[in-house]
């Protein structure tokens, strides 16, 4: 199922004559909060702590990037010394160079415990040569199970993109730079569990999954290559932060569906047709598995499949 370098070739001029067409970079406010802001690690280290493996954890490029590695003794993570419900979450990421079959750099939201509510970005390794998977994925109350993976339209290892969530109380919507590619809605309504009673943190790590990231786990992680880098900046946690301490109520204002932030507002609690217009493209070009078409694993397609955007 993967792409040669010849049909990435053809995409790539594929998206630069959609683009040219229909305007890739109209009507989308999430530029004016997506331009690129040098990482501090002072700063990352205020609202950060290392989970695991200190000793993989670096500043690098004079502090300006993040570096997350892999190596025989460990991967690593860190996660955000807050929790928060509802807001705007990104990370601008820049993967392993070369071959990174079985490795899997995250980026990521979760709360705690068996119930737990989380949205993904994972990218699942390859061989040299063949592109990245972006694999998504969204919990909520402990359910899962909702992977859509995608090829990218760009080399994720030459240069940064931004890869961002929007949360708010109406719908979750995940980005890779402008695109929108995935939209999760809330549909309590209809008996759904929804991402809207948990805090959840911030995570970037970097760790061995050979058992399943590549080709299923045909392709396991070779550590003669080791170590395995991927590098992060311009992370951002523009929401509401939780005082766990506190217990929220519908007059919280991380509660509250009246909250004023930008967020918040209409544009991203419904979905307009442009961006709809924009997954249709992504998932027409570039999906390689979605649970949602997966009749042997859910011969009734799960609720969310089949109701409306809106």
């Amino acid at each position: 199922m993967a792409l040669s370098k010849l049909m990435m070739l053809l995409l790539l001029a594929l998206i630069s004559c959609s683009c040219m067409i229909r305007g890739c970079g109209a009507g989308r406010p999430l530029s004016i909060r997506n331009t690129f802001t040098p990482f501090q690690y002072s700063k990352f280290q205020k609202s950060f702590f290392v989970a695991w493996s200190e000793s993989n954890v670096a500043a690098v490029d004079g502090g300006h990037t993040l570096q997350l590695s892999l190596d025989r003794q460990s991967g690593t993570a860190v996660s955000s010394t807050s929790k928060y419900l509802y807001g705007y979450f990104r990370a601008s990421i820049k993967l392993h160079s070369g071959n990174s079959a079985g490795t899997v750099t995250a980026f990521y939201l979760s709360s705690q415990g068996h119930n737990h509510d989380e949205v993904d970005f994972e990218f699942l390794g390859n061989v040299t040569g063949e592109p990245y998977v972006l694999q998504t994925n969204v919990y909520a109350n402990g359910i899962g199970n909702r992977e859509q993976r995608i090829f990218l339209w760009f080399d994720p290892r030459s240069e940064f993109h931004t890869y961002s969530v929007i949360w708010n109380h109406k719908s979750i919507s995940m980005y890779v730079d402008d695109m929108l590619i995935r939209v999760f809605q809330n549909n309590e309504a209809h008996g759904q569990p929804y991402l809207s009673k948990q805090p959840m943190g911030v995570y970037s790590s970097i760790f061995d999954a050979s058992n399943w990231a590549t080709r299923g786990g045909l392709d396991k992680i070779d550590f003669n290559n080791a170590p395995f880098h991927a590098h992060y900046a311009n992370f951002t946690m523009d929401s509401c932060v939780v005082n766990e301490t506190v217990t929220t109520s519908v007059a919280d204002p991380c509660v509250a569906p009246t909250s004023t932030e930008w967020w918040n507002a209409e544009w991203f609690q419904s979905i307009p047709a442009n961006r709809v217009g924009q997954m249709q493209w992504v998932n027409h070009n570039f999906m390689v598995y979605d649970y949602c078409t997966d009749k042997e694993r859910f011969p009734v397609a799960p609720f969310e499949c089949a109701a409306p955007i809106v």
